[in-house]
């Protein structure tokens, strides 16, 4: 069997060894299987399951969208103990929850709206979440805002009978909030409220800072991500230390593209936000095959440095609408962090000087202009002109400390070198680098 999983994976590189035994395992156990049923049991994407059903072809059959081992296959695997995939490490049990959640699902039959990139959670899903939230300690006596609710996590932490203070729904789509309404009212619960909001409008401004916790569901756009995590930042309470406030968002991608996971996880550095747990394929969905039905769950923690940057994003957020890719000019832009500079470098203009312009000598950045300014009781800021932008650096003496902001509208010659050079003319061994995007 060993034979045939390498082989498979040759066909599937996209796959890990024990993900292709986990197909394995589901063709066995099931006589069939249907394609929906069968991503949203993995939580792998629609093509990703097209190629490897391709490459396992000889043996499987296909009958009305459902799939099974066919005679020559269900011969090659008899007797064979494939191991079950834990396709994602995190799960609760709550039959009873599930079921009354699907009741109400059944009795008011809403319909996801595609133009807000809806795609209604499976109702062990919504369990998941808010038993999620829940074992985070961010339940009991917690105010919890939730971004979006078309997966009706609001009821099922009313279901669970969670003692919150109160939630509040914020929401676009005013079917959706007219529907939750109605529950509540046939729950009698009286702490949950809605508010009809889009997320490219200002909250009001009782609701600025009120929150413990914020749960999201963004559309799967960079923009849409930022534009959320901004939100969600300025509805949470401000975090004086480390214990922090926290936001659970949800984020699916097909994982054939990881670039976009990593725009994903720059979003959540820009903003000062810590990664305090991700689960792979957390949620499961009906629809959104494309990216496996399944998102990932991220528990977001806020710090001391955690800020909103209202203001800044587009208003075309959601995926129907045609974000073209806008062009941009070429940009280098590095910025360095040198510790430990010794006293006679930081302290001197001379030596400050020679050591910068001996630095734009080895990279051939050509100086065109240039001033320093020198500050009280010490410190020096020197700016260069360059022909192709500038270079800024920033002493602070009292801590032997340096910062280089380099910014330039061609490739650096020779960037790979920059890091070795900057140690030996500034004599130190601790630097940091960062690349800008």
């Amino acid at each position: 069997m060993k034979t045939l999983i390498s082989q498979l994976k040759r066909n599937n590189i996209h796959l890990k060894e024990a993900e292709i035994e986990g197909l394995l395992y589901l063709f066995v156990e099931n006589s069939s299987i249907s394609n929906n049923e069968l991503i949203r049991a993995t939580g792998l994407p629609k093509e990703t399951l097209r190629e490897f059903k391709s490459s396992l072809g000889n043996y499987l059959e296909e009958k009305k969208s459902k799939v099974s081992l066919n005679a020559e296959g269900k011969k090659l695997l008899k007797d064979t103990k494939f191991r079950p995939y834990a396709w994602s490490l995190f799960s609760f049990e709550d039959e009873e929850v599930v079921a009354r959640l699907n009741e109400i699902r059944k009795k008011h039959s809403l319909n996801p709206v595609r133009e807000y990139d809806q795609w209604f959670a499976t109702a062990e899903t919504s369990v998941n979440k808010a038993k999620a939230l829940v074992s985070k300690g961010l339940g009991e006596g917690k105010n919890i805002a939730l971004f979006g609710d078309d997966d009706l996590v609001s009821i099922t932490l009313v279901l669970m009978g969670v003692k919150f203070s109160k939630i509040t729904v914020f929401d676009i789509d005013k079917n959706l909030l007219s529907t939750l309404e109605k529950i509540l009212n046939d729950l009698k619960v009286k702490n949950v409220f809605t508010v009809l909001y889009d997320a490219r409008d200002e909250f009001d401004a009782k609701d600025l800072e009120t929150y413990d916790v914020v749960l999201t569901d963004p559309p799967y756009t960079r923009t849409g991500v930022a534009l959320f995590l901004d939100r969600a930042i300025q509805l949470l309470k401000p975090s004086k230390d480390f214990s922090g406030s926290y936001i659970f968002l949800n984020y699916g991608n097909s994982f054939k593209s990881p670039e976009k996971l990593q725009k994903v996880q720059e979003i959540i550095n820009d903003f000062g936000l810590v990664i305090e747990d991700r689960i792979d394929k957390f949620a499961r969905y009906h629809g959104a095959e494309s990216i496996g039905s399944a998102s990932s769950l991220y528990v977001l923690k806020t710090t001391p440095s955690t800020s909103s940057k209202n203001g800044y994003f587009n208003n075309r957020i959601y995926t129907y609408e045609t974000i073209k890719e806008e062009k941009f000019p070429y940009v280098d832009h590095f910025v360095f962090k040198l510790h430990g500079v010794p006293n006679p470098i930081v302290t001197s203009k001379t030596a400050l000087q020679k050591a910068v312009g001996e630095f734009c000598k080895k990279h051939k950045l050509k100086v065109v202009g240039s001033d320093i300014t020198k500050f009280k009781p010490h410190g020096y800021t020197i700016t260069l002109i360059l022909s192709n932008s500038n270079l800024l650096l920033h002493t602070w003496p009292e801590h032997n400390a340096i910062h280089i902001d380099l910014v330039t509208c061609s490739p650096i010659h020779e960037k790979e070198g920059m890091i070795t050079n900057l140690q030996r003319l500034f004599s130190v061994k601790n630097i940091e680098v960062k690349k800008v995007e």
